[in-house]
């Protein structure tokens, strides 16, 4: 199947202006594309912003499988600057209404850096209208309503088909997330595509789709691109100035299986260097590296383009003593997709928040790792959540620890959540839970004003409805009694990435921690709230596992500018 332009006059469009009132009305608010962990959370605060006023909202799900173009390639990302970079397919959600359009497209993290910043823009392609399956019920199950899917009407596909991006959502920063494409590209083997460039010698511009071992549609591929005003590799041209909007921190949790027969059935805990014994291999899978386990262990990592991989790999990983990369030969046997021997058990490789937590859940004495959220983690599943050096990434230290992940189910159109108004990660947030990272959003200046509108919907809904993440500015709380949440009090260290600033033609980049976002007045509630940590504005480089900087109080605020160099990579 190609990717071609919606056909008018058929069954199918007929059938959906039935359904749907008539959106002559409706415009593009935010077309963004990336990090598997966020894509739960902004589609609840997506189709808050649609009902907001009382409107009417649909939503519309669908799952994508390589290859594209192919029979079942609904959607993918269209990166045009070479005929040899592969289509990116993934998971998407759409909501509208008459406040808009809002569409998302789970990819890894870098992908969807790497997409937002290709000069030209890549751009969300979609098959034939109607091509397009629908699902009975919906591919999720968090919408506030507990709505089942609509088809989408002529006039929000032709808002999203061949657009480019407007957005991009990443669990790390743009340095970080180039340095870990040239990292990809350039060391760990995966680069195929040689840049031919002068000075270039021994660069790759395309490397080799790094895949999943359980799931043959799930890849991310590395391509080369620039940030921060640098020429596009392929194009030579620079793009509008980004601008990344901080969103908040979440943490890190190590799942376990607990399917037949699991030697990981009780695993309660992971210490910093066990974990990167497990997985990078050294340990040979040994029982004794998990605490609680009875057997050999094998681990499931995730794709070195990933956010969540990288933020593991430079928070716990390498701190540790060991990469999860460790003796692993894209190009030898069993090294794209991972499998590797280690011991009495395996290395595998998954790709996506959804590929890793299913897969560790369904096949016996596994164990991997997520950013958390209640939509992709947290309840009905059966892996079990384990303490990182003892701290427990979701409750406070005084929460009698069970390894059950909690859930969050939609009740009477309302979230019942064990944890809300400023309570949550209440471990991340006193700097006891060091395995975290901040998710972002990256824009420019033309779609900075609703990408933004979406980052302050998603804060204040962490608040009063789904704890999916500490939000990074103070939040408050919208109903008498509830609480206000003042936001995130500690922030990492930024500093230069290695390879972003030494290969020839890159960007220059100094180091700055950033400022504070501003004060926060609630009028419900009435209290003012300071912003307690840097990390918006002037912030510059990366900082996915930068040095812990804080908690702060109203009393102890991180001076400005300030930086104090953090960990490099």
């Amino acid at each position: 199947m190609h990717f071609v332009k919606a056909m008018t006059g058929t069954l199918v469009l007929a059938a959906c202006a039935a359904l749907v009132p008539s959106a002559s009305a409706q415009t593009l608010q935010v077309l963004t594309a990336g990090s598997s962990a966020q894509f739960g959370p902004f589609a609840v605060a997506a189709y808050a912003l649609a009902k907001s006023g009382g409107a009417k909202a649909f939503h519309y799900t669908v799952k994508a499988s390589a290859p594209c173009p192919g029979s079942t390639c609904y959607v993918a990302l269209n990166d045009s600057r070479s005929s040899s970079i592969p289509q990116e397919p993934g998971n998407l959600w759409v909501v509208w209404s008459t406040n808009g359009i809002w569409a998302y497209l789970s990819v890894d993290s870098t992908v969807g850096v790497r997409n937002f910043s290709a000069v030209p823009r890549s751009t969300l392609d979609l098959a034939a209208l109607s091509a397009l399956p629908v699902s009975a019920t919906t591919n999720y199950t968090y919408w506030s309503d507990g709505t089942n899917d609509t088809a989408l009407t002529s006039t929000v596909y032709s808002a999203l088909n061949h657009k480019a991006l407007t957005a991009a959502n990443t669990d790390i920063r743009p340095e970080d997330a180039l340095f870990a494409t040239n990292r990809a590209l350039n060391t760990l083997g995966y680069g195929t595509v040689a840049d031919t460039r002068s000075g270039h010698s021994g660069q790759f511009l395309i490397g080799t789709s790094i895949k999943s071992f359980f799931t043959a549609a799930d890849f991310a591929t590395p391509v080369s691109f620039a940030i921060a005003g640098g020429a596009d590799p392929f194009t030579g041209k620079v793009g509008p100035t980004e601008i990344t909007l901080p969103i908040g921190a979440a943490p890190i949790i190590f799942v376990a299986s607990t399917a037949t027969g699991s030697t990981t059935a009780n695993a309660s805990n992971l210490t910093t260097a066990n974990a990167a014994s497990l997985f990078s291999g050294s340990g040979k899978c040994a029982a004794s590296l998990v605490t609680g386990a009875t057997g050999p262990v094998s681990a499931v990592l995730r794709e070195a383009l990933s956010g969540t991989m990288n933020t593991a790999e430079w928070s716990v990983f390498v701190p540790g003593g060991a990469s999860q990369e460790t003796g692993v030969n894209p190009k030898a046997a069993g090294g794209n997709p991972l499998d590797v021997n280690c011991g009495s058990g395996s290395r595998f490789r998954a790709v996506g928040t959804g590929d890793e937590v299913n897969n560790v859940a369904s096949h016996a004495s596994t164990v991997g790792y997520a950013f958390f959220s209640y939509e992709s983690v947290g309840g009905g599943k059966t892996d079990r959540y384990l303490t990182y050096n003892n701290h427990d990434p979701i409750y406070s230290e005084s929460h009698a620890y069970n390894g059950v992940l909690p859930t969050c189910p939609v009740v009477n159109g309302s979230y019942s959540c064990p944890i809300a108004n400023g309570a949550s990660f209440p471990n991340l947030r006193d700097g006891a839970y060091t395995a975290w990272s901040v998710y972002r959003m990256i824009t420019d200046s033309a779609g900075q004003a609703k990408a933004a509108a979406l980052v302050a919907k998603a804060q204040a809904l962490v608040n009063d409805n789904i704890p999916d993440f500490v939000p990074f500015t103070p939040v408050c709380g919208v109903t008498k009694g509830a609480g206000n949440d003042p936001g995130l009090a500690l922030y990492r260290e930024h500093f230069v990435p290695s390879t972003i600033t030494t290969i020839p033609d890159s960007v220059s980049i100094t180091a700055n921690d950033g400022g504070r976002g501003p004060t926060v007045t609630c009028s419900v509630n009435r209290q003012t709230l300071p912003s307690l940590t840097l990390g918006g504005g002037s912030e510059e480089g990366g900082d996915v596992g930068g040095g812990i900087e804080g908690p702060f109080t109203a009393s102890n605020l991180p001076g400005l500018p300030g930086h104090t160099q953090g960990s490099t990579h």
